[in-house]
């Protein structure tokens, strides 16, 4: 072989160590930038979901001999706790503030929430128990003020949030309201 051809050769096996060892070093900092965590200064911000939890319509006697409320509640929920699900747990779209029970023709809860209703399904015994026994703890004068109703409110608020563990209650409405 020739002087020329070796120095040709070279050149182009020099080239081609040159030419992967530039894209090594540019695969090298890509990777830095997809595999390195997210910097410390910011965190992920996790939107609020809220839902609707009906108790149905409930009939207890008042402290009163004689006096009764027939009432509806429904408790407004935050769901709490760690935005990441357990491995296998199927998502869905969550949306701020979104609503709803999940069932019939509404959209699914969010993964979140629907374990916190898992757990008010799970305790329904025992929050019904509850809102029963601060319902007839009343009496007939106090549930006829606007204050005696926002104290009610409060305590079964109390009350089902001393029962669970991965959501709250917000708030108690009454969606129909009869003292007699």
């Amino acid at each position: 072989m020739s002087r020329r051809g070796r120095v040709s050769i070279l050149i182009v096996i020099g080239a081609a160590l040159g030419a992967g060892a530039v894209s090594a070093g540019i695969s090298a900092l890509m990777m830095r930038r997809v595999v390195a965590p997210p910097p410390q200064g910011k965190e992920i911000k996790v939107s609020p979901v809220t839902f609707l939890y009906p108790l149905g319509e409930l009939t207890v006697n008042l402290r009163e001999p004689g006096r009764y409320l027939k009432v509806s509640v429904e408790l407004e929920v935050l769901a709490k706790g760690s935005p990441h699900l357990p491995l296998g747990e199927t998502t869905s779209a969550v949306s701020e503030g979104h609503k709803g029970e999940g069932t019939g023709g509404e959209k699914p809860l969010p993964p979140l929430a629907a374990v916190v209703k898992g757990e008010l399904d799970e305790q329904r015994a025992k929050v019904l128990d509850a809102v029963i026994e601060e319902l007839s703890a009343s009496s007939f004068r106090e549930l006829l003020t606007p204050q005696g109703k926002r104290q009610l409110r409060q305590r079964i608020q109390k009350a089902v949030n001393g029962l669970m563990d991965s959501g709250q209650v917000q708030e108690v409405y009454f969606t129909s309201f009869i003292a007699q």
